[in-house]
């Protein structure tokens, strides 16, 4: 790992334990540099990479700005919070699920809709799918990254695309639950038969209904604390 990488990674925990809170500016980078024992040059290149993940506001002539990650953030933010961890918070999973109930129906309906003999051949590979939390989660993320681009709508694909880095590490842990996978097995097999009729309407409904099952499913293991909100363990940060 090069220096500006371990600079970054210790700028975004300090901003997630809150040592620099939204509003707040920064040191300049000659104080940046002094303290991280690296070029100026180096900072500034930190700093552009921060502004471009949501997680810093520059201007020139001015110390960069805190933002407010969660909703002055992107879709790279996201990315990063679960790259430097090596346990995804629970709740973090939580919102993510809850964001596929509106996202996932859309795309499971045009996609059978329009290629449904294409999504036939995907949902068909299950029967080989080993009893394994990593076998589940790259088959889950392989699926949603088809099934969006059978829908026809770029969008679909581009929204998943950003999440390609963290969508596994949330899957793996999804699946951990063998009663998850069960579950997921059965809503492919329906899902299948929607496809194999070319009912694009029943594979919106089943998605839907599975997308606020595993939510619910989700939700039913974690204490009211955690409902409220993200905890993050900064212990787990690498």
């Amino acid at each position: 790992m090069n220096r500006t990488t371990i600079v970054e990674k210790k700028l975004i925990k300090a901003i997630l334990q809150g040592d620099y809170p939204a509003g707040s500016q920064m040191e300049t980078e000659r104080e940046l540099a002094m303290k991280y024992e690296i070029g100026r040059p180096a900072v500034r290149e930190v700093l552009q990479r921060l502004s471009h993940g949501g997680w810093l506001t520059l201007k020139k002539g001015h110390r960069a700005v805190v933002n407010d990650y969660w909703y002055g953030g992107n879709s790279t933010t996201i990315v990063d919070i679960i790259e430097y961890f090596d346990q995804v918070p629970d709740a973090f999973v939580l919102y993510f699920l809850e964001m596929r109930i509106a996202l996932t129906p859309q795309y499971v309906k045009r996609a059978v809709q329009l290629n449904h003999p294409k999504v036939v051949g995907l949902l068909s590979e299950v029967d080989e799918l080993p009893d394994t939390p990593e076998a589940f989660a790259l088959y889950d993320w392989k699926m949603q990254k088809e099934l969006a681009r059978l829908s026809g709508n770029p969008i679909f694909s581009l929204v998943l695309n950003s999440f390609e880095p963290a969508y596994v590490k949330i899957a793996w842990k999804y699946f951990d639950d063998s009663f998850r996978r069960e579950a997921s097995v059965s809503y492919y097999q329906k899902l299948l038969d929607a496809a194999l009729k070319g009912d694009n309407q029943q594979a919106e409904k089943l998605a839907h209904t599975m997308m606020e099952k595993s939510y619910a499913l989700w939700e039913g293991q974690l204490s009211p604390q955690e409902k409220i909100g993200v905890k993050f363990k900064f212990d787990d940060i690498e």
